[in-house]
C-alpha cells in the first residue's frame, strides 16, 4: 500500500504547491506522447514490479508486467532520442542494448 501512496501523495502535494503557470506547463508535458509512452510506463512499471516483489506470495505476473512496462518505457525513451538525434547514436544504441540485456537476463534468471 505504501509503495503506491507515498509517490502518489508526494507528486500530488508537489503539483499543488506549484504556480498555476508551471502546473499548466506540466500538464502539457504529461500529454506529450513521449511522456505517455516512455516516462509514465517506466514509472508505473517500477511500482508494479515492486508491488509484485514485496507481496508475501511473490506474485510473478505482477513482477513480469512491471518489468515489461519499465523496459518498454526505457526503449521508447532511447529510440525517440536516437530518431530525434538529441543524444549521440552510440549512447542510444548502447542504452538500447543494455535494455535488451536486462530483458534477456530477467527472462533467464527469474
Amino acid at each position: 500500500m505504501l509503495i503506491w501512496t507515498i509517490p502518489s501523495l508526494g507528486s500530488w502535494y508537489s503539483f499543488k504547491k506549484m504556480e498555476k503557470k508551471k502546473q499548466i506547463e506540466l500538464i502539457k508535458e504529461w500529454r506529450n506522447p513521449l511522456s505517455i509512452l516512455g516516462i509514465i510506463p517506466g514509472f508505473i512499471g517500477l511500482l508494479v514490479y515492486l508491488t509484485g516483489s514485496v507481496v508475501a506470495s511473490d506474485i510473478k505476473v505482477l513482477r513480469d508486467l512491471g518489468i515489461a512496462l519499465a523496459l518498454f518505457g526505457w526503449f521508447v525513451i532511447w529510440v525517440v532520442g536516437l530518431i530525434k538525434g538529441e543524444e549521440s547514436t552510440f549512447k542510444c544504441i548502447a542504452m538500447i542494448s543494455i535494455g535488451i540485456s536486462v530483458l534477456i537476463a530477467y527472462i533467464y534468471l527469474f
